[in-house]
């Protein structure tokens, strides 16, 4: 995701990373390009990305992806 989002920035597009409060604290991922947005929870999370986002990438990975995956699409 950092490597899509960086290059997203980098060719001028809007970049709002959406991540819950837990693990913002944590600190278990790198610098966020654009801005940030952090929610209480995952499933805030979800609602987030559904109110913020025109487009939709879903990168590999694992269960949770998934869930993500089907809550946009439907």
């Amino acid at each position: 995701m950092g490597s899509v989002s960086t290059a997203a920035f980098l060719g001028g597009r809007q970049v709002l990373g959406i991540i819950p409060k837990a693990l913002a604290k944590v600190d278990i991922i790198r610098k966020t390009v654009g801005e940030e947005l952090q929610v209480s929870t995952v499933s805030k999370r979800m609602n987030a990305m559904f109110d913020h986002a025109n487009v939709f990438i879903a990168l590999p990975g694992g269960l949770g992806i998934l869930e993500e995956k089907f809550y946009i699409s439907t």
